[in-house]
């Protein structure tokens, strides 16, 4: 399952309804473990994400709600990632690098970069760098 699809079937949990971060955790557990994030970091993306409700109910348990529409069509990370390289000549780039070359707002960590090359054809890892294949 790569990281985009992934995240999405957890946007479409919370459109659904209100969630909460526990059963988010682990409803999918086996995504959280493939991006290597712990609870504390499903916290976070969970508050970066836009349109989100965050509710705390009259036990102390805080719930997520996703309100309005999914954006559809939106770019992946690895079209993020294409775009740049194509952009600085096709040439290979450090993933850390790229970190700092992403758009504002968009909350990634370097194993969400390894991720989205590995899964996506027109990408290739070579080490720490990230090339077009």
């Amino acid at each position: 399952m790569s990281r985009d699809i992934g995240l999405d079937a957890v946007k479409r949990s919370l459109a659904q309804g209100s969630c909460s971060l526990d059963q988010l955790w682990q409803d999918h557990a086996l995504l959280w473990q493939q991006l290597g994030w712990n609870l504390t970091q499903v916290r976070l993306w969970l508050g970066c994400l836009p349109n989100i409700q965050i509710q705390t109910d009259a036990h102390a348990e805080t719930n997520y709600r996703l309100e309005g529409k999914l954006q559809a069509g939106g770019q992946s990370l690895a079209d993020h990632l294409v775009a740049l390289l194509e952009a600085t000549g096709r040439r290979p780039l450090p993933l850390a690098q790229v970190l700092g070359k992403l758009p504002a707002g968009l909350v990634v960590t370097e194993a969400m970069l390894r991720a989205a090359a590995n899964a996506d054809s027109r990408l290739e890892l070579k080490g720490p760098l990230v090339k077009l294949a």
